[in-house]
């Protein structure tokens, strides 16, 4: 009689779990794009607005996670609150269960890893409602809630508002996550968590520079402003008046309620250095046990992981950050020592960005500066979160080369299995070799993708050049399994039919 796992728990939600199938048969090329396509149109549909909040609600709410935000897709005020930070926590978390081997699971067999795939899904659902719940209690909600003043109310507590926006983030957050198992099923191309953190960068990054809508400043009511910086930029600028144009210039570098040309200039920067860094690789020899004469090489790239290590540690960086300010809500609520609180953390709202900045306590240390000035003045904080984030990043990509599916061990039994070897080297000695080189390359790579970020955070980035390396690096595995599926199809209908008009 086999023992009880901790998966098998998974079977007395099943019944409840809406689930996608998997495919009876091979889904074809086109079907793909189309799956792939239309799960993102989906998605980019999660930017509309809460249904009951007033008009420009982003600019009005007191945000304390603004710092990691466009990592995890994280839209203030829109049926993106919560973003892909429940769903990436869920991954990650049973990912390295998995991997480490804290639970038991066979991911070959067919009915583990549906297990395997209804446990995340079942974990992300459960974050989604506690994060919900968290940002309403904590009155996150109160100061933009259409038609009611919390301290005007009969009652105090608007319940059905709350209600309405609890619905709303949930239901949202649930769709996402099963537009996210379409790709797990084989759908789409890619990871779902990867292929939509990578459309919601792309899209922010073309928005923030040329965005056309025009918002009103907060606290200038009488001041409009493009979201684009430099469609702003050249909206006011002017040949005949060059100080007023010196000071657009100035403004459009340092502007705080919307997006900047210093925030550009540092996602560019990071997506030219994650460009350069993909093109390094090692290239090890290999030769067909076979065919006589069929020599080619194996490459391993120094990015072996992509943006995966980066994403792991600001995702343990944004789950404190959010558990801490839940935490530091429920002592306000029950009216906790003010000393214990502000211990933990003390939060100071800037009055021309509306963030609820970190200005001492415990969670004061993990979350990086605003500029390069309070970086320099603050040299334990410095220290604290960069070492937190660089030691995150590479015990993650070395951990990831053993326990991934391109593990030294699983790279020599698929050389094995198609009478494969290196070049000069025993059958019985590839999997030290490539243990002799993927951990390094890993943990390399990871590296120099954390010293990019921090310095990125250091700059003024925001977690927007976070979030561009981790979009650049996903979309060249995107796009690599898009070639690769390609070439094996033989081409597409679409781009047949689009050659018949030529």
């Amino acid at each position: 009689m086999s023992g009880f796992r901790l998966l098998d728990l998974v079977k007395f939600f099943l019944p409840i779990l809406p689930e996608v199938e998997f495919p009876y048969e091979t889904i074809k090329f086109d079907e793909k794009i189309v799956y792939t396509v239309g799960s993102g149109f989906i998605f980019l549909l999660g930017q509309l607005p809460i249904y009951g909040l007033i008009p420009q609600a982003q600019f009005h709410l007191v945000d304390p996670f603004y710092s990691f935000r466009s990592i995890f897709a994280m839209e203030k005020a829109t049926l993106l609150e919560l973003g892909l930070l429940p769903i990436i926590t869920s991954a990650f978390l049973w990912q390295l269960a998995a991997g480490l081997k804290l639970i038991s699971v066979n991911l070959g067999l067919r009915y583990d890893r549906e297990l395997f795939q209804s446990g995340q899904k079942l974990t992300a659902f459960g974050l989604a409602i506690v994060m919900a719940l968290g940002l309403i209690y904590s009155g996150y909600y109160d100061n933009v809630i259409k038609g009611i003043n919390i301290v005007g109310t009969p009652s105090g507590v608007p319940y059905w508002s709350y209600l309405i926006i609890f619905l709303q983030i949930v239901t949202w957050s649930f769709m996402v996550t099963l537009l996210v198992e379409i790709f797990d099923k084989g759908y789409g191309f890619g990871s779902g968590i990867l292929c939509f953190l990578t459309l919601q960068n792309a899209t922010s990054f073309i928005a923030e520079l040329i965005g056309l809508e025009v918002f009103p400043v907060v606290n200038n009511s009488k001041k409009f402003e493009s979201f684009g910086a430099l469609m702003n930029l050249l909206r006011n600028f002017s040949v005949f008046n060059l100080r007023a144009t010196i000071n657009q210039i100035w403004h459009a570098f340092t502007r705080v309620q919307l997006p900047n040309l210093t925030q550009f200039y540092i996602c560019l920067a990071s997506i030219l250095v994650v460009v350069a860094l993909q093109n390094f690789r090692i290239e090890i020899p290999i030769r067909s046990t076979k065919v006589r004469g069929m020599n080619q090489i194996f490459p391993i790239r120094l990015l072996y992981t992509g943006g995966l290590s980066v994403l792991f540690a600001y995702t343990v960086i944004a789950n404190i950050q959010v558990l801490g300010f839940f935490v530091k809500s429920i002592m306000v609520k029950l009216g906790a020592p003010s000393i214990i609180s502000s211990l933990f953390a003390n939060y100071v709202i800037e009055p021309y960005s509306n963030r609820l900045v970190l200005e001492s306590g415990l969670l004061y240390f993990f979350t990086p500066s605003q500029t390069l000035v309070q970086s320099i003045i603050s040299p334990l904080r410095t220290i604290v979160y960069s070492s937190t984030v660089i030691l995150l990043t590479v015990w993650f990509a070395y951990k990831w080369s053993f326990i991934s599916g391109s593990s030294p061990k699983d790279i020599s039994k698929q050389f094995k299995d198609q009478g494969i070897s290196i070049a000069g080297k025993r059958d019985i000695s590839i999997t030290k070799e490539l243990s002799r080189v993927i951990p390094i390359a890993a943990v390399s790579g990871a590296f120099l993708l954390g010293v990019t970020c921090i310095l990125g955070d250091y700059l003024g980035g925001l977690g927007k050049n976070v979030a561009s390396v981790v979009g650049v690096s996903s979309a060249f595995g995107v796009l690599e399994e898009f070639m690769m599926e390609y070439q094996q199809a033989g081409g597409s209908q679409f781009s047949n039919a689009l050659q018949g008009f030529q």
